[in-house]
């Protein structure tokens, strides 16, 4: 077998595939750097919205919080019964010779407020008397039974009609 000589480049040809690599590697670094660029930047898009749905959250949980605490301030407090004061004993009856406790004015005793007595409900014009009489049942006619029916109402319906059916024939001699 003949073996061919090696291909041997030229000085152009080299300047020309020296100049190329050149172009070619610059063109790697400008695409890498591109890519490097849109994965952080989508990082960075991915981080910003977690941080506005985390500050969602809170401001919705904040709001929550808030309308809550409003409704415990709105309900009435439980009305604290007032209990009354006991009675203080009477004094006894000063004796005439002393005048200094004549001078001083009796104090009036503290009496608990007694809320009014609730008025009975005013009695209607005219009096309606309840119907002692219940109206009478309908019974579902055969056709809205079918509509509306589940198997076990079917069957029970068959019995009784077949009961009814027995009876009356027992019964017609």
């Amino acid at each position: 077998m003949d073996d061919k000589p090696k291909r041997q480049l030229t000085e152009d040809q080299l300047k020309k595939l020296a100049i190329a690599r050149q172009k070619a590697n610059e063109t790697r670094k400008r695409n890498y750097e591109i890519k490097k660029f849109e994965r952080d930047n989508m990082k960075y898009e991915k981080e910003k919205q977690k941080q506005m749905k985390e500050q969602k959250q809170e401001e919705a949980y904040n709001a929550v919080i808030e309308i809550k605490n409003k409704r415990e301030e709105q309900k009435p407090q439980p009305k604290k019964t007032v209990k009354a004061k006991p009675k203080p004993e009477p004094e006894p009856e000063p004796d005439e010779e002393s005048e200094e406790d004549e001078e001083e004015p009796e104090e009036e005793e503290i009496k608990p407020k007694v809320p009014p007595p609730k008025k009975p409900p005013t009695p209607p014009k005219q009096f309606k008397r309840p119907s002692r009489i219940p109206p009478p049942r309908r019974e579902p006619t055969d056709e809205q039974l079918y509509d509306n029916a589940n198997i076990e109402i079917l069957r029970q319906r068959l019995y009784q009609q077949t009961r009814q059916r027995l009876q009356n024939d027992l019964f017609s001699y």
